[in-house]
């Protein structure tokens, strides 16, 4: 089960007219995390970019002595002919945050995207209770891709259910691998061409994301609260990996939320800082690294 988390993944495309903004970005997220990691031992940060973006991640990332960063490309993981390259790169990204972790033997890691920012101490074991991961959860009926997976996985759809949250949560190497296992079966050994065709009969929808990939077939194996705290007991805890009440995702919010003072509890240890709101990086900085430890 859980016994510490200490790993993280990064899927990182850089896009052609934002590289540098995307690249940056990526650098608060570190900065962020050297900040706040509280361990004897560095935090690893796995990085997952095409191989056009590898050279320059390696060599403009900042460097922090208690965060270990490794960039590696896709192509380490994934074969040129694989289906993931037919997979436009939000999907790509899932694919990246399931297949590496198991390739690469990780038990607890932590899933992360670019406009993650983190905003309070942790360690390897704060997101550890018993043996369980206190992860991110939502209401099923938020999102219709919970309703969809459910023909993908072949079980029925729960409208009063919960299921894993988007990014940034936590994660298990072994429930990852249970998800790809089930994927392959009848897909001639692939869990990506099997998702390849599920999404090509779904066009026009999302029929299926990583972490409700993730929850329904754990769901279905009976082994889901093997690995994870319950969804309602993660509401009430006293440790939360993501706070909502601290995001920003417009100028509006942002304009409100730089008013608090500085050292205000954020409410959780992960904050979304939307790259769409526009806002200048400096600011965000400012912003992200205000949160006292």
């Amino acid at each position: 089960m859980f016994s510490e988390v200490r790993q993280a993944i990064l899927p990182l495309a850089l896009r052609k007219i934002k590289r540098r903004g995307d690249l940056e970005r990526a650098g608060l997220l570190i900065e962020s995390l050297a900040k706040h990691w509280r361990d004897s031992k560095p935090f690893e940060l796995l990085i997952i970019s095409p191989g056009t973006d590898t050279h320059l991640l390696r060599s403009s990332l900042p460097r922090f002595p208690n965060i270990n960063v490794s960039v590696r490309p896709e192509s380490d993981f994934f074969p040129w002919f694989s289906s993931f390259y037919l997979m436009t790169g939000w999907y790509r990204q899932q694919i990246v945050k399931l297949q590496v972790p198991v390739m690469l033997g990780f038990g607890g890691y932590l899933t992360l995207d670019s406009d993650v920012c983190c905003v309070g101490d942790f360690d390897s074991r704060t997101f550890v209770d018993d043996g369980r991961g206190l992860s991110r959860w939502e209401p099923k009926v938020h999102h219709d891709w919970w309703r969809n997976v459910t023909e993908v996985v072949g079980t029925y759809y729960d409208s009063k259910g919960h299921g894993l949250s988007v990014t940034p949560n936590l994660l298990h190497g072994d429930l990852a691998a249970q998800t790809l296992s089930y994927m392959r079966n009848g897909a001639q050994g692939s869990s990506t061409k099997s998702l390849m065709t599920w999404k090509m009969r779904r066009p026009m929808s999302v029929p299926w994301t990583e972490y409700s990939l993730y929850t329904t077939v754990a769901e279905l194996q009976g082994n889901l609260f093997d690995y994870h705290v319950e969804w309602n007991t993660c509401y009430g805890a006293s440790v939360h990996l993501f706070s909502e009440q601290s995001c920003v995702w417009g100028a509006d919010d942002f304009e409100r939320l730089v008013k608090l003072p500085n050292g205000t509890d954020p409410g959780g240890k992960f904050i979304i800082v939307q790259s769409h709101a526009r806002i200048p990086l400096e600011r965000v900085r400012e912003y992200a690294l205000s949160f006292a430890g």
